[in-house]
């Protein structure tokens, strides 16, 4: 398997008592939106989610001669690491990736001159920036919508000769920035043929 010692950094998320029955709420849901909507085509519904890529790690923990008593770990105080946003269609067709770094310009993306940057672009990968922090924000989804899944949805429907305004699905982890009502009311403005739904909190590895 591969595995390392590794310490843990938080407590895993409990999976809720009656996830089954949150399970199968989705499903109805889903089921009913499929019906309703007129959906005919499975690469009208689309689920993705963030996953962190640590490049560096700042673990605590190494290897030395037993005994010794004083230690030294190379980047103890930084971590580098960036998110990806990676997302699927229930057709199958895997979506290019968003690469989310921390950062307020571009030196803190790879350089264009990286290898295998030219042909991740040609691809269609997004790279974004937060100058906070390196996970998802407001900022970095509504860019992913728009450079990545409205994309792909619009491709899908005029090549299955679809309606302009048919509606789209994307399914998404219960996540505060996914739920606020920020981004609800943006992709409501600005994707009015968009419906989101939810996973439920704790159910994400089910």
């Amino acid at each position: 398997l591969k595995w390392v010692p590794r310490r843990s950094t938080r407590a895993a998320q409990k999976t809720p008592k009656d996830a089954k029955e949150q399970g199968y709420e989705l499903f109805l849901h889903l089921a009913r939106w499929f019906r309703d909507s007129g959906a005919r085509y499975p690469s009208l519904f689309i689920n993705f989610d963030q996953t962190q890529v640590v490049m560096a790690d700042n673990a605590a923990s190494t290897l030395d001669i037993e005994g010794s008593k004083q230690i030294a770990v190379v980047g103890k105080e930084e971590k580098r690491a960036f998110t990806a946003v990676v997302g699927v269609s229930a057709s199958g067709d895997v979506l290019p990736t968003q690469f989310i770094f921390k950062g307020a310009t571009d030196r803190s993306l790879p350089s264009l001159s990286a290898p295998c940057r030219a042909e991740a672009s040609r691809l269609g990968f997004d790279y974004a920036l937060n100058d906070t922090t390196y996970w998802s924000d407001h900022e970095s989804m509504e860019r992913y919508l728009d450079q990545v899944v409205v994309p792909y949805l619009t491709r899908e429907k005029e090549l299955n000769s679809c309606h302009d305004d048919q509606e789209c699905a994307v399914l998404l982890d219960c996540w505060s920035v996914h739920r606020s009502l920020a981004f609800r009311s943006l992709v409501h403005r600005r994707w009015p043929f968009l419906r989101l739904f939810f996973v439920p909190g704790g159910c994400t590895g089910l």
